[in-house]
């Protein structure tokens, strides 16, 4: 501590809830004496052995700067070291997708065989795609408020649409509860109760228009999802599984660089095989 930059501030803030238990002459760092046994061992260290601000020091300028230094060399893997080639080993490597989209990006030591079955997978997937309900675009330029504007078109949509999936990240200016809290304002119809979004921890949650956050799964909503408008963020349009009724219907966002392994898994794959209208 005496080789701190300022050793008696840091003296400080060690014995700032011990001083009722010091004597007097040990509230000012000068007042201290190591050389002195009494003073050492019957006054300082039972009184700053347990002290969490000396125990913090102690590890931030003597343990961390020895024990934790970062070394020259970094071990590091990745996806391709999980495939690699265990042939010899008797075993296989094997996985499944539906579609070979990313076929080209496999490890070089994994070669793709598509099962005669599931040969007609890619052209089905397009066939959905381009069907004549989900032809209509909707193109919003030089908008004054974007969310507010997209959210008030799914309002005023025949049919409308209750659910917006975020595929191209075109909501950037709210949060996602921010985005279920305008989207009720904007909607004021009393068939729409509540508003299902994903929080900040992965997890579904209803929010209905008294301001009450309730999780899903513990919502009377969760089989009641006709009753909610949907907002899934880019990051939550893939993994997460929604039971929406027959006959909703979505709006699916497109962006720069947006494939179309990523499209469609946003907009079909995670709602459910009765989920066909984007």
């Amino acid at each position: 501590m005496f080789k701190a930059d300022n050793p008696d501030l840091e003296y400080e803030e060690w014995i700032k809830d011990l001083r009722k238990d010091l004597p007097p002459t040990l509230h000012h760092l000068k007042g201290l004496n190591l050389e002195d046994p009494i003073q050492r061992n019957e006054h300082i260290y039972p009184q700053l052995r347990h002290c969490k601000a000396v125990i913090d020091f102690f590890l931030s300028t003597i343990v961390f700067p020895q024990h934790m230094k970062v070394f020259p060399r970094k071990l590091s893997t990745s996806g391709w070291d999980l495939a690699q080639d265990r042939s010899s080993f008797g075993q296989l490597v094997t996985g499944f997708s539906g579609t070979n989209d990313n076929r080209f990006l496999l490890p070089h030591m994994i070669s793709q065989v598509d099962m005669e079955s599931h040969i007609h997978t890619n052209a089905m997937v397009l066939h959905h795609l381009v069907r004549r309900e989900n032809s209509q675009v909707i193109h919003l330029r030089n908008e004054a408020s974007t969310v507010h504007r997209m959210l008030e078109l799914l309002r005023d949509e025949e049919p409308g649409a209750r659910v917006l999936l975020d595929v191209g990240a075109q909501v950037l200016e709210l949060q996602n509860q921010g985005v279920a809290e305008l989207w009720l304002k904007v909607d004021t119809r009393s068939e729409v109760e509540a508003a299902v979004f994903v929080d900040s921890k992965d997890e579904l949650r209803v929010l209905r228009r008294d301001g009450t956050v309730e999780l899903l799964v513990a919502s009377p909503y969760l089989q009641q999802l006709g009753r909610c408008v949907v907002y899934l963020d880019e990051a939550h349009t893939r993994g997460t599984d929604l039971k929406l009724p027959p006959g909703s219907r979505a709006a699916v966002t497109l962006g720069p660089r947006l494939c179309k392994d990523k499209l469609v898994q946003g907009a079909y794959s995670r709602l459910g095989s009765k989920f066909t209208d984007i």
